[in-house]
Formats: structure tokens, sequence, C-alpha cells
């Protein structure tokens, strides 16, 4: 294998998505997470019946900028019934919690763009829930977005699902197509066929990769922590 491949294959980093009923179990999982070997977790806060800021707060200082907070609605695969309006005000609330990184739609970057654009540590997120859109959509919907990033740390995440392998060959050939840019990408595609696309993001650029701890996926076509902790051990 070609050497340099070979090393974007040795360190990648992995992030768990978790959710939980309470902030109890919430702070358990996280913990639990992080020493089953994650870098990351991402934490859904829509999930929870309800929170605390000043627990989330503290949750951040001892994972420090390690901790995606999001609060997804109900169009975007979200677990909470708030309306739309509430849901806005919990996001922009979650811009008071230092240490931590905040991950909210495209939409809502583009409606509030002054409320969200100064925070650096942000993902804006896309989502197909149905199908994967052609690469050269997919591309407008990047340029769009990027042309209002403030911050080199600020990372589009395209998500897609995939109904044959033609769709993940259209997420690939975003990397390529953005392979010089200035902001960070993260794409790949839901659904069994999508999980590759997981597996070889960081590959060809992606800062990280979901996946999940314990015995439950959270995302469609989600691998398991350790199983992408064994795939990537092949090529150590």
């Amino acid at each position: 294998m070609n050497t340099s491949l070979k090393n974007r294959f040795q360190d990648p980093k992995f992030c768990v998505s978790i959710t939980a009923p309470n902030t109890s179990k919430l702070i358990s999982n996280v913990n639990s997470a992080f020493k089953s070997g994650a870098h990351l977790a991402e934490v859904r806060l829509d999930s929870l019946n309800s929170f605390s800021l000043d627990k989330i707060q503290a949750l951040s200082d001892v994972h420090k900028n390690k901790l995606i907070l999001t609060f997804r609605g109900k169009r975007q695969g979200g677990l909470s019934s708030i309306s739309e309006s509430d849901r806005l005000q919990i996001l922009i609330e979650l811009l008071d919690i230092k240490n931590s990184i905040k991950d909210i739609e495209s939409d809502i970057f583009n409606k509030n763009y002054s409320l969200f654009k100064n925070e650096k540590n942000l993902i804006i997120s896309w989502h197909n829930f149905k199908y994967t859109p052609s690469t050269n959509s997919l591309e407008r919907l990047i340029k769009n977005i990027s042309s209002k990033l403030t911050h080199p740390k600020q990372i589009i995440k395209i998500v897609t699902y995939a109904n044959s392998l033609n769709d993940c060959n259209k997420v690939f050939n975003l990397y390529s197509r953005f392979e010089k840019s200035k902001f960070q990408l993260l794409a790949f595609c839901m659904g069994e066929t999508g999980s590759i696309t997981r597996i070889l993001s960081p590959v060809l650029g992606a800062p990280f990769i979901y996946c999940f701890s314990g015995n439950k996926a959270v995302a469609p076509g989600q691998i398991k922590l350790d199983t992408l902790a064994e795939i990537y051990s092949n090529f150590a």
C-alpha cells in the first residue's frame, strides 16, 4: 500500500454518537465512550427528557473541546417533539457552553447567520435521509455554505442516504473537488450500503468518523467503535 495512504489509515479519530433519557445516564455514557477509545462524543441533547446547561458545561469542562453538542429536530431524525422556535432557543443557549463544539443544521445557520457566524467550533450540517443528490448539486450546496464561513475550524457536514454504490461514489467525489479548500469537509452516506463511506472518509480527508458504542446505532449504517478500531488496526 502507498505509504501516505497507509498513514491516513493509522490515525483516524472516532466520534461516538450518544443518546440517553436523562443527564446522569448521558454523563455515564460519555465517560464510558472515552474509556473505550473515542476521541470525540456527539451529545444528542434531543434524546434527553430535560437537561441543565450547567451540567452540560461541567461535562464540557471535563472533556474539553471533545463534545459535539446538538439538538436535532424531527425532520433531521431528532428524538424531541418540541417546536422549532423552542429548539432554536436551545441552540442559541448552547453557544454559551465553553470548551465544546456545536452542530447546527444549514438552514438554521442561514436563517440566523448573525447569531452563529462567529462560533469557531461549529459544524454546519445538511442531511438527506432518502437519497443522494448528484455530486454537482452537493457541490453547489457546499459552496453556498462555505461562502458564509468565518473560521477555518468550522466544519461542513454533508450526510446523504446511499441506495447504491454509485451514491457512495458521488460523496467520495466531493473530497477531491474540495481538497484544497480552507474549510474542513465531513461527508458520508447513511444506510448499510453507505457504511463504506464512513470507513473511508478519514482517508479522503474527513476530520473524524461517527460511530456507536454499546448495543444500538444512533443513525442508519453506523459502525460500532470496536469494529472500526479493528478495521483500522489491520493497516497499522
